[in-house]
């Protein structure tokens, strides 16, 4: 039960944050906002500010910015339809932006905290491949099967996608680069050879590895993406909300640090996501307001609404099947 209101907590703190960047930058244009919501359905409490009423709903499954004149035709000229396309297209990306500069934030913060695992090797474990291939405390991982190691991240990864089977590892060893050839070990469904990683501390330093594990993530999310269109990776590996909780059950299982990176991590899906341009989607509003600025006129409002009404009915049944496949694995 405790899982279950972590991670619903959480969700709804990342939502929260989703919401507020829409919701800032159509006040900083100008553009009058209606409402403010966090949840959906039935309005659990509410209070007005100024124009603009602000609302908590029963069901935590999302949450809406309401601007004047979005779904529906107005003659205010603070309305969402009359501004600029630049303003729109910025209140709209605002949203994913601002989780992705969370979960930057995040790593930034544990990393500036408790450092940053680096590609320099800090201890090398007894009878690990890594051991028996003369890997020294000081080596430096450059690359792993001739791909480039910027981060822990990129080689950890690397070395996971070995499935087992030897890899070639470039080394610099106080200054002189060297390769050497190892077959990682499997390890809590992982392929390791064995070694902890040096930290290292610094602002700048965490300012500019948090960017990258930022866009690490995402290219991952790219890639996983490509593997499910190709057929790759089976729906059987989809994880909806359901896993999402498990997922935190285990993340905070394991102390605050896990929990504060598996929250970035989830941050990082919900901004990635919503800038695809799938109807209902924020990314399928930002391509409708460049067609617009292609063509020259806004696109009909009505045509609008239509492939919004039915990109929101394909993804809610996405993820109610998705979420009962989550059911039934609980229960195997």
């Amino acid at each position: 039960m405790l899982n279950i209101i972590i991670g619903l907590i959480m969700f709804m703190f990342l939502v929260l944050v989703h919401e507020f960047g829409h919701f800032a930058v159509a006040k900083l244009s100008g553009i009058k906002v209606n409402e403010f919501s966090i949840g959906m359905g039935p309005v659990a409490t509410k209070f007005t500010k100024g124009e603009t009423q602000y609302s908590i709903r029963y069901l935590p499954l999302g949450g809406f910015v309401s601007m004047e004149g979005e779904d529906e035709a107005s003659d205010d000229a603070r309305s969402y339809s009359k501004a600029k396309a630049s303003s729109r297209f910025m209140t709209i990306l605002a949203g994913p932006l601002m989780n992705l500069f969370l979960a930057f934030m995040i790593f930034f913060a544990i990393y500036a905290i408790s450092g940053v695992p680096s590609t320099t090797i800090n201890e090398v474990f007894a009878d690990s491949p890594a051991h028996e291939a003369g890997l020294r405390e000081g080596d430096t991982i450059v690359s792993v099967n001739d791909k480039a190691t910027p981060t822990f991240s990129y080689a950890s990864k690397y070395l996971n996608e070995s499935n087992g089977e030897s890899i070639k590892l470039e080394i610099d060893r106080d200054g002189s680069i060297s390769v050497m050839n190892i077959t990682p070990v499997q390890e809590d469904g992982r392929y390791i050879i064995g070694f902890t990683p040096q930290p290292q501390k610094g602002i700048w330093f965490s300012v500019v590895q948090a960017f990258h594990q930022v866009i690490f993530i995402i290219v991952l999310l790219w890639e996983t993406l490509v593997m499910m269109f190709t057929g790759i990776l089976g729906f059987d590996q989809v994880g909806g909300p359901i896993a999402v909780i498990q997922q935190v059950g285990q993340a905070s299982a394991l102390g605050i640090e896990s929990l504060m990176i598996f929250t970035a991590m989830i941050s990082i899906n919900l901004g990635f996501f919503n800038l695809l341009p799938i109807p209902a989607l924020d990314g399928s509003k930002l391509l409708f307001i460049i067609i617009e600025k292609i063509i020259g006129r806004p696109l009909n409002q009505k045509f609008e609404q239509i492939i919004t009404i039915a990109g929101f009915v394909f993804l809610m049944g996405l993820i109610l099947l998705v979420s009962i496949k989550d059911v039934f694995s609980l229960f195997k």
